[in-house]
């Protein structure tokens, strides 16, 4: 193991609790956003000689492609063309939608009528039940739901609840990002992640979305995390648990890193690749510190019985193989700098009632 990731992962101080009898085996995945051809090279040779594995995300609001908040005939067949062009018809590992407009900010308010709440979840099934139409085997699920602010006591005493959705998903993939430079909220991360381990009640898998920068800074994403702060708040997802009525425990099946090269002038590329692989080698180091202290215990992921399902997409030979974004074309009325600040306006983060999500909107 890499010195500095052993002293990182030492300071860090993980506690385990041993109880009694099935392997936990958690996993890394990578969910980097490229937007250009031949970035991350070091991360793509790294991840792929440790088989982490990719993380289709369907991006642009999933089925609804437009992000109306109206699924149509039009969307349907859009996504089915990008579904059926990216991923194998056989494919049964896990799978995201980045769905947040038009519905982000009413998910996120401290109260939400009911009738509210039921359209934004009707057409959040709709989407899984479309998806589902398509790749029956797929884990289809959307990223950062259930959110931080779904799983509070104040929401959940008012009787919210997102169960008819969540029954639909084949997995799901909150996120357990950074807003809070200063304050450690790893305990709030794990109690979290608890809720949403409880919501699935073991019967579709947890995948966690960790990102290496802080957000909720006001659009300014060039603060990354220092390593210990950033491998403690992870460690409150992978310490999570919820204990069925059996007494047989239920954790996450895995850590997904996400990032986007359009919070990074084109300068530093080179270094943020060298930074990517850093922190997958971060969180290698994690969840294999855990697995090996947990080998033997009975623990439930909630995985589907077929062992392949618990990966992703094998990486690409190119980053250019992995963009599934229409590329930025250079105009004769367009400047280089002209089109670097269209880059950036498209990286902006879309506003919400709770902690601001480290996504770009596009």
């Amino acid at each position: 193991m890499n010195k500095q990731i052993f002293i990182t992962l030492t300071a860090v101080s993980v506690q385990f609790q041993l109880h009694a009898a099935a392997d936990w085996s958690p996993k890394v995945y990578n969910a980097i956003k490229w937007t250009a051809p031949d970035q991350g090279k070091q991360t793509i040779s790294y991840t792929t000689s440790v088989g982490i594995t990719r993380i289709p995300m369907a991006y642009h609001g999933g089925v609804d492609t437009n992000a109306s908040g109206e699924i149509t005939e039009q969307n349907i067949q859009k996504f089915t063309n990008w579904t059926e062009e990216k991923i194998p018809r056989d494919y049964c590992g896990p799978i995201v939608m980045d769905y947040e407009q038009p519905w982000w900010k009413l998910l996120g308010q401290k109260t939400i009528l009911p009738e509210q709440l039921q359209e934004i979840v009707q057409v959040y099934s709709q989407g899984v039940e479309v998806a589902k139409g398509i790749l029956p085997n797929a884990q289809w699920g959307y990223w950062g739901l259930p959110l931080k602010r779904n799983t509070s006591d104040q929401w959940l005493n008012q009787g919210n609840t997102l169960e008819p959705l969540l029954t639909q998903c084949g997995a799901l993939y909150p996120d357990v990002y950074d807003a809070n430079r200063g304050r450690d909220t790893s305990a709030q991360a794990q109690k979290h992640i608890e809720r949403v381990l409880e919501e699935a009640r073991g019967k579709i898998p947890v995948y966690v979305f960790v990102s290496p920068r802080f957000t909720g800074e006001g659009g300014d994403h060039s603060n990354f995390i220092p390593d210990e702060t950033f491998l403690k708040h992870v460690n409150g997802a992978m310490k999570a648990k919820w204990v069925d009525a059996s007494g047989i425990q239920h954790r996450i099946q895995g850590v997904i890193l996400w990032d986007a090269y359009g919070y990074t002038e084109e300068s530093q590329w080179d270094e943020l690749d060298t930074k990517h692989k850093y922190y997958f080698q971060l969180l290698q180091a994690l969840v294999s510190a855990w697995e090996k202290s947990m080998a033997g215990l009975q623990i439930e992921t909630g995985l589907p019985t077929n062992p392949i399902c618990q990966y992703g997409l094998p990486e690409p030979i190119n980053s250019k193989n992995a963009i599934d974004d229409a590329p930025i074309h250079m105009t004769e009325q367009s400047s280089p700098q002209q089109e670097s600040n269209k880059r950036n306006a498209e990286s902006d983060r879309v506003s919400s009632g709770r902690i601001n999500s480290n996504r770009i909107t596009e």
